[in-house]
């Protein structure tokens, strides 16, 4: 136990040895729970080296940790959780855009809609407070989970929560035009 205390320390002050032991450590568990997940070489390789980077770059706020293993796997799962989130939203606009192609008699009028719904959208999140604007357009344009959030902006993950509940209670507001495609976008892109 104190051997591990002493490496903690080691790492946190910025010894690159003990981090290289924690790397060898750690290494392959975190490359096999990624594989697992992401059944791709590449994306698992991707994801330890984001491990591994975030854990080196947030050192120094990690004083008081006690459980590296727990720590590197809460950042591994969070990792695979983005990813699969971002594709997630991919896949939906992907689906929206596709499913606007197949009726040929709406697809223009769905097409124009859809881009001034888009252009819309993107006026009322430029009114939103410049915290809630950033704090927003990080979940949802750079997929990072509430957790990320907080860790990126220095904040409680509580503050993140109710800045975004905030934002897309705005947003929602101020689409509300009793259209289906708003009601539809709101519901998908917005919650």
């Amino acid at each position: 136990m104190p051997e591990v205390k002493n490496l903690l320390k080691r790492y946190r002050e910025g010894d690159p040895e003990a981090f290289d032991q924690i790397f060898e450590k750690y290494y392959r568990k975190v490359y096999a729970f990624s594989l697992s997940n992401f059944k791709n070489k590449e994306n698992a390789e991707g994801a330890v080296q984001d491990v591994f980077y975030n854990l080196w770059k947030d050192r120094e706020k990690l004083k008081d940790l006690k459980d590296i293993e727990a720590w590197i796997f809460s950042i591994c799962l969070n990792i695979i959780r983005k990813h699969f989130r971002k594709l997630a939203v991919e896949r939906k606009h992907l689906k929206v855009l596709t499913d606007g192609y197949t009726d040929s008699d709406y697809s223009t009028a769905n097409e124009v809609e859809y881009r001034d719904l888009l252009e819309k959208t993107d006026k009322i999140i430029e009114k939103l407070p410049p915290r809630q604007k950033t704090i927003f357009q990080l979940s949802r344009k750079e997929s990072m989970s509430n957790l990320e959030i907080s860790e990126e902006l220095s904040i409680s993950i509580r503050t993140v929560d109710n800045q975004l509940t905030r934002a897309k209670t705005f947003i929602r507001k101020a689409l509300n035009d009793g259209s289906l495609l708003a009601l539809l976008y709101s519901f998908l892109f917005i919650d």
